[in-house]
């Protein structure tokens, strides 16, 4: 699915003109008869209703039908209203809709459906992936239309945040690796008023954390129940079932509603590795309760090694650097063996950690509001792990406000040096790789400093509700970066953890329930009678250094190969001399390793694009996007 978003405006009849044509092109268009979606989409992913004046247009994957929409459609005072209406609307999609002249859109409160921004010949257009604004850059050039110099080509900047490890804090992480084009914001709306100009309003803020754990764990699911549900009404089905809780709860919700049911797990490598074991008794246990379906296990040495360089340019994601670099041909071999079994779509149980495991940093929240029960917990806490005194003290009382903790970053990004997080972190503490240049250190530096001055807002004051929400985001921009993979094998890649209910249900949950040791985790409380027992029960899962390290040993080579010619080390990026040892040498210690995945994310992505200076060159149209044919949607 892709699409481009136009204002009703005479602009706009250039610019479609303008582009090229193919017969799979669909539009919808405004009352005006100008283009309003222009893009590709399977029928099942959309959903559109027309009541007067009034239109809204789901695109993703939902359960809402075109009557329940238009149904919906007459309580609309004004565009303002969406936020509730998207409440009855179960599902992952991007959710347009008009008023007459004035339009609005936004994405998922994840980054699986995001909205991006660019501004052409006056005009700001909008569009559901970046490389399709790039190009349409290109386009509005040949034109005559004006825009920001050097629009749409590769920015140097953004590709040095991208080396940041394990990601860029939030205000970085939204800029993309093309210049001009933006991000609109997680729980913010594009809109255009009747002139065509162009705002972007906050239109979410997290719930309170009050919900006790009972009616928190029947809200949770009911949420997830729901956008299993959004799913389900295919024929065929397929989902990870790896014997974590996360996985295996979307497999027992699918499972009630007679679909077919393919479920998946891959065997480990390491011999102590138990998730195979948790996989098939849960496999065992779920054909007890299912009408059809099969389990397939994935045996380590038949599908490509973690860091198989992509094949293809296709196997790369052309939006910007793939956050699951590593297993990029592993997924890709998924999903060419469950399309051969009749899936379309796949589930994945990323977004359940990021949501549901207890973390430190709630004590810090609990702490502004209930010290008491507070110090409780983190008494608790120390009894269960080792938590000294002064990082105890430090996680009730201390922590920065967001800005201050941006510009702090700053300055603790030296390459190679890596921070243990703690309790008062808004985010992940990210670090720079130590095969970085120093120039690139010092624009990573400044980049955060300007991100700092511009006193950004988090997405919440407490720091717990602002770090769930964010890891919510880098989770679907992982998924959205599969999807893009698997989407071109037939497979659409699913994360009902990161629907906006269940992120919403998630973070309604009382802060003394999200605490480290603090009581019966959330998502077990919720599955309780639906999934087994002792997959409840199950403590954390193994780290796969076995798989990495054999995934690095069996394509040394290849990934040595790369320092030879980087575009990176061309950019003024890496020291290449730095990262060959790595590439070459045994690592023990696998957090050595944690820098290397963006590096080749970067890398790759670069090598996926016109082997000519690309980055000072206009982007070549991108396939995906074409003109509107003289059809409706």
């Amino acid at each position: 699915m892709d699409f481009l978003v136009f204002p009703d405006h005479p602009v706009t009849d250039r610019l479609a003109a303008r582009l090229p044509r193919t017969s799979a092109t669909r539009t919808i268009a405004h009352l005006s008869g100008r283009p309003w979606i222009v893009g590709h989409w399977r029928r099942e992913e959309l959903v559109t209703a027309r009541v007067g004046p009034r239109c809204a247009v789901l695109l993703g994957t939902t359960s809402a039908t075109q009557d329940a929409l238009a149904r919906l459609l007459p309580r609309l005072r004004g565009l303002d209203d969406l936020a509730e209406l998207r409440h009855e609307l179960p599902g992952s999609y991007f959710l347009l809709a008009c008023m007459g002249a004035e339009v609005r859109a936004q994405g998922s409160l994840s980054a699986v459906r995001r909205l991006h921004r660019t501004d052409l010949g006056g005009l700001t257009v909008l569009g559901s992936r970046p490389q399709d604004l790039a190009a349409l850059a290109h386009t509005a050039a040949a034109a005559g239309l004006p825009g920001a110099p050097r629009t749409g080509t590769v920015d140097e900047e953004a590709l040095a945040a991208h080396l940041l490890a394990p990601g860029a804090p939030l205000p970085l992480a939204l800029r993309t690796c093309w210049r001009a084009v933006h991000a609109v914001p997680p729980g913010h709306c594009a809109a255009h008023d009747p002139a065509g100009r162009y705002r972007e309003v906050r239109w979410w803020h997290p719930p309170e954390p009050d919900l006790p754990l009972p009616d928190a764990a029947e809200a949770v699911r009911e949420a997830l129940s729901a956008a299993v549900h959004a799913r389900t009404h295919r024929a065929t089905l397929s989902a990870d079932l790896s014997g974590c809780l996360d996985s295996t709860s979307l497999c027992f919700l699918a499972a009630r509603d007679g679909t077919e049911l393919i479920t998946t797990a891959w065997e480990g490598r390491d011999p102590a590795d138990d998730d195979p074991l948790w996989s098939a008794h849960s496999a065992y246990r779920l054909s007890q309760v299912r009408r059809e379906g099969r389990h397939l296990s994935l045996p380590y040495t038949d599908a490509p090694t973690w860091y198989t360089p992509p094949a293809q340019p296709a196997h790369t994601d052309p939006a910007g650097p793939l956050a699951a670099v590593r297993d990029a041909a592993r997924l890709l071999h998924q999903a060419r063996l469950v399309a051969r079994f009749g899936s379309r779509m796949h589930l994945t149980g990323i977004g359940g950690d990021e949501l549901f495991a207890p973390r430190p940093v709630a004590l810090n929240s609990l702490a502004r509001g209930d010290f008491r029960e507070a110090l409780r917990l983190a008494r608790r806490a120390r009894r269960l792990a080792p938590w000294t005194l002064r990082a105890t003290v430090r996680t009730l009382l201390g922590g920065r406000c967001y800005p201050r903790w941006l510009a702090a970053g700053a300055d603790r990004i030296v390459p190679g040096a890596r921070r243990r997080p703690d309790g008062t972190d808004w985010e992940d503490v990210p670090a720079m790789p130590p095969w970085a240049h120093p120039d690139a250190v010092a624009t990573v530096r400044r980049l955060l400093r300007e991100a700092a001055a511009a006193a950004p807002e988090p997405l919440d004051p407490l720091r717990a509700q602002h770090e769930v929400a964010a890891a919510a985001v880098r989770a679907g921009e992982r998924v959205r970066g599969i999807d893009a993979l698997t989407s071109a094998h037939g497979v659409v890649y699913e994360a009902p953890f990161l629907d906006d209910a269940v992120i919403e249900a998630a973070l309604a949950v009382r802060l003394a329930d999200r605490v480290p040791g603090g009581g019966e985790p959330v998502l077990a409380a919720a599955m309780r009678g639906l999934v087994p027992g002792p997959v409840l029960g199950r403590g954390s899962r193994r780290a796969h250094s076995a798989e990495l390290h054999a995934g690095l040993r069996r394509n040394r080579r290849a990934l040595a190969a790369l320092c030879e010619d980087s575009r990176l080390a061309a950019l003024g990026l890496i020291r290449p001399e730095a990262l060959r040892p790595v590439l070459t040498s045994l690592q023990p210690d696998t957090g050595a390793l944690r820098p290397l995945d963006p590096t080749l994310a970067a890398e790759f992505w670069l090598r996926a694009r016109p082997a000519v200076s690309d980055h000072d060159a206009d982007p070549a149209p991108a396939a995906g996007i074409s003109a509107p044919a003289a059809e409706g949607g």
